[in-house]
């Protein structure tokens, strides 16, 4: 079912930042870095969602294979009156040295705990993960 844009209408954001708090694309395994996330979600509807965001990094190793941080995914609940998140996802030491295309993944799950209706996603710049 498709939501007019003034009901319900959302924009998803996210970066790489490195230990000293600046947007990067290279990074070393060791140190604290993360992938910060904020999204908005707007509109009429906002009041009657129920559920929990969940929220999860997808990295994809250039020449083969995918991992999903953190396992599992980070979960939100909704906040009527407010469709402001933001959340920071640790990665340190989670991925081996190489070049990954990563993805940040939004999706939901319903108060019941099936899976939601909403959800997103947003490619990051490639990152390179130094020894």
């Amino acid at each position: 079912m498709k939501v007019p844009a003034e009901q319900l209408a959302g924009a998803l954001h996210g970066q790489v930042v490195d230990p000293g708090a600046q947007p990067t694309t290279v990074v070393r395994c060791g140190e604290g870095w993360t992938v910060d996330v904020s999204w908005e979600v707007s509109g009429e509807l906002i009041d009657w969602l129920q559920g929990r965001w969940q929220l999860e990094i997808i990295a994809d190793l250039l020449g083969g294979g995918e991992s999903r941080h953190p396992s599992p995914p980070v979960e939100l609940t909704f906040t009527p009156g407010s469709g402001r998140y933001t959340a920071s996802i640790p990665m340190r030491g989670q991925l081996a040295p190489g070049t990954y295309d990563l993805v940040v993944n939004l999706t939901t799950m319903t108060a019941a705990g099936t899976a939601g209706a909403l959800g997103g996603f947003v490619v990051l710049s490639k990152i390179m993960v130094k020894e």
